[in-house]
């Protein structure tokens, strides 16, 4: 049975709802908004629509905008009407009798009632000279929109990114993405590597930042969970992403190519980037910055998908070129989409080779910049897999330090802990909410990111979890992980050689994988 909400708690709803989306949470958005939805708020409907037009499906946004305009009429509110055309325009449906008319029509109307962003937005799709000629005035999304406009007319590449620099100043979300890939493209179609290394750092990367509120909601999530409480889990799950979310998408600063170069030494970087359905890089090497070409990003990502499949030797040797402008030195890798859960260590040239994963060149610069400390160790096992126990066990034998087994004791221990070894199942979610099943329940990614201190190394000893840049957002240096399913049976030994050349982390991984065989292993961070 539906329960249907007071007004103001269905405004309530949709004022959060909008919050999440704005930062591009569309899925927890529409979630969100379904309670509002089926109380036939029109607000709701109208914000729905918008969801499902991020989410590119226009049937949806076109009947939720349709229904949201109808609502407005019948409840005699003119203003929104247009707002709702717009979603409806934008979504491709032809202009409906009674309406303004002409999609430009209808973004005057837009304006004429205060829904500027709308306006904008429809100016893009429909006339785009229009949009960039507001560019200097409205919100400041209708303003970035208006930059977007201009950056996509210009006829020269200094003009485009200029208008990309400008709307990239007002830090705004919805544009980020699109600006930087008009700039990453000129980069890119002229040959330009160190333009296309630069913009490639400002790709968005949705940084979340804890605030003060967000310890207590998590108490109150964890105490739901004991008690069964679905309903209001799943309400404390939206807070904590609300709290949790940051409204920007400048993120921290791009690291100087310059301060890279320098801090590379002996090692070669490799960024990969997807254009134009190719997969391109940047290599840096010995100070030389260059281009590299290698053909399809689909097939790459066909290949990456066969190794999870099958011992796949046609892919390897084709995966295995990407490594080629590194030269025979230690990697540090930015990998595009298409290689993000590629095992590095099963490709050829990879076997026993130093090599660390980053979610970008500034934050392995970041990285980078952190001491390596290997004095205070934790060991955690988790209830799910069979050899977790014997596994942390081992190591504590050898390396001493405390066990835990508990959500609330581990992040304590965190908090003075060198080196954190959790042997645990993991599950894979969006960042906040990809975990670890401990005794008493899951360890999850906005736990950690709640911490004020975490270790220098962090080894997951787990599938797959999603919970890395997390850790290396809240400081570590190192976080060693697998992108795929973990064998139990050979995992013990691969963790008793990786500890004990811990203090080289990248090539004690590559040593302890090219003896015990590539269990999907990544070194993430700075190794």
């Amino acid at each position: 049975m539906t329960r249907f909400l007071t007004p103001d708690r269905s405004l309530a709803l949709v004022d959060r709802a909008e919050a999440l989306l704005n930062t591009g949470l569309v899925r927890e958005a529409n979630v969100l908004l379904r309670p509002a939805v089926h109380s036939r708020l029109p607000e709701a409907l109208l914000l729905a629509a918008r969801c499902a037009l991020r989410g590119n499906n226009f049937d949806a946004a076109r009947s939720l905008a349709a229904e949201a305009e109808a609502l407005f009429r019948a409840e005699g509110r003119p203003s929104w009407i247009p707002a709702a055309q717009a979603v409806a325009l934008r979504a491709g449906a032809p202009s409906a009798p009674g309406s303004p008319g002409t999609p430009i029509e209808v973004a005057d109307a837009c304006d004429q009632h205060g829904h500027h962003d709308d306006a904008a937005e429809l100016r893009l799709l429909h006339a785009p000279e229009q949009a960039a000629a507001r560019r200097y005035r409205g919100t400041s999304r209708s303003k970035a929109i208006g930059w977007l406009a201009r950056a996509r007319l210009a006829q020269t590449r200094r003009g485009a990114v200029a208008a990309c620099r400008a709307g990239l100043a007002l830090h705004e979300p919805d544009t980020h993405g699109d600006l930087v890939d008009i700039a990453l493209d000129h980069a890119l179609t002229s040959g330009d590597a160190r333009s296309a290394w630069r913009w490639s750092e400002r790709r968005p990367v949705h940084p979340f930042e804890p605030a003060p509120e967000v310890a207590e909601v998590r108490a109150e999530l964890r105490l739901a969970r004991v008690r069964g409480d679905r309903d209001r889990i799943v309400r404390l799950e939206h807070e904590i992403r609300r709290l949790a979310q940051s409204p920007r998408a400048a993120g921290p600063p791009v690291v100087p190519l310059t301060d890279v170069v320098d801090a590379l030494e002996d090692k070669a970087l490799l960024i990969f980037i997807s254009h134009r359905d190719r997969l391109m890089a940047v290599s840096v090497a010995a100070g030389r910055v260059r281009l590299h070409d290698f053909g399809e990003a689909r097939t790459a990502a066909r290949h990456v998908r066969s190794l999870a499949l099958a011992d796949a030797p046609n892919a390897l040797a084709d995966l295995d070129r990407l490594l080629r402008p590194g030269g025979d030195r230690p990697l540090v890798v930015v990998p595009s989409p298409e290689l993000a859960r590629m095992p590095w260590a099963a490709l050829p040239s990879a076997r026993g080779r130093a090599l660390s994963v980053a979610p970008s060149a500034s934050c392995w610069h970041r990285a980078n910049t952190r001491p390596l400390t290997l004095e205070n160790r934790l060991w955690v096992a988790g209830p799910c897999l069979r050899h977790a126990h014997r596994e942390v066990e081992t190591l504590r034998r050898t390396h001493g330090g405390r066990f835990r087994s508990t959500v609330d004791e581990t992040l304590r221990e965190m908090a003075h802990a060198d080196v954190a070894h959790i042997a645990a199942h993991g599950v894979r979610q969006d960042e906040l909410f990809s975990y670890l099943q401990l005794d008493d329940g899951p360890l999850h990614g906005h736990d950690l990111n709640g911490l004020a201190r975490v270790p220098s190394v962090v080894v997951l000893s787990a599938c797959e979890s999603g919970l890395a840049q997390v850790l290396l957002r809240r400081g570590a240096r190192v976080v060693v992980e697998s992108v795929r399913a973990v064998p139990d049976d050979r995992v013990v030994d691969l963790m008793v050689d990786l500890h004990a050349n811990l203090a080289q982390p990248a090539q004690a991984l590559a040593d302890a994988q090219a003896r015990h065989g590539d269990l999907g292993f990544v070194c993430v961070g700075a190794g």
